[in-house]
């Protein structure tokens, strides 16, 4: 039976640190944030946490050497596990993360009882909850209808603030690999490719911002938002 555990998760993207709140919110966890090095070693340095969950790409940090620091604070003693949580995909697969120091994968985009079922064996409840890790679930039905909109919503938020941001010259390159990874996980299979292309072509930014704007003008308000051409995957 899970109680009282602490989760560490280091992403410098604010809108992960809602999204894995609320995906765990039926779980006995506290799920804290932090969003570079050093806030990581600062809240490692006097919090209680039973499980880190590592972005790789910090901003001007690497995941990786986090990592490590956390491994050398550690000293050894009461080794804590560190899960990489990134859009990295690697052709080692979960090889190259455990050659990196790290103990698993959780690869963006996720799908939400990916998730709750990956926390719940790392700290010790590897049961199924039939209820919450049925397959065919919908969005809505891990956060409810009021959550799934305002993740939704803060999602759109985040797409129209990157499409600004390319259109006034910014690197599309790290835009991408970021809105890739949320429209994947909330489950815009469609939105997430398109937008993960920007790792690769600068040239299909035409193309994403035109899918990126339809799908926001389709939305509405709930949950029901439409990937162009596409509905969310179950997650």
């Amino acid at each position: 039976m899970l109680a009282n555990y602490g989760i560490l998760l280091v992403d410098d993207e604010p809108a992960y640190h809602a999204m894995v709140a609320a995906l765990l919110q039926g779980l006995p966890v506290v799920v804290d944030y932090a969003a570079d090095r050093a806030e990581a070693l600062r809240k490692i340095s006097t919090g209680r946490y039973d499980l880190i969950l590592m972005d790789i790409q910090l901003g001007d940090d690497d995941g990786r050497q986090v990592a490590a620091a956390i491994r050398a604070a550690d000293g050894g003693a009461g080794r804590r596990p560190v899960l990489a949580f990134t859009n990295i995909h690697p052709a080692e697969g979960e090889r190259y993360f455990f050659d990196h120091g790290f103990d698993g994968w959780i690869a963006k985009p996720f799908e939400g009882r990916t998730l709750i079922a990956t926390v719940r064996r790392w700290l010790g409840d590897a049961e199924d909850s039939g209820e919450m890790l049925a397959g065919g679930e919908q969005l809505a039905s891990l956060l409810g209808e009021e959550g799934a909109a305002m993740m939704i919503a803060r999602l759109h938020a985040n797409l129209a603030e990157a499409v600004a941001a390319i259109d006034a010259g910014a690197d599309a390159r790290p835009i991408g690999h970021r809105m890739g990874g949320l429209s994947g996980t909330l489950g815009f299979p469609a939105l997430s490719a398109a937008w993960l292309s920007l790792q690769d072509d600068r040239a299909t930014w035409p193309t994403v911002r035109a899918l990126t704007m339809e799908a926001i003008a389709r939305s509405g308000t709930g949950p029901a938002v439409q990937d162009p051409g596409l509905h969310p995957n179950p997650s």
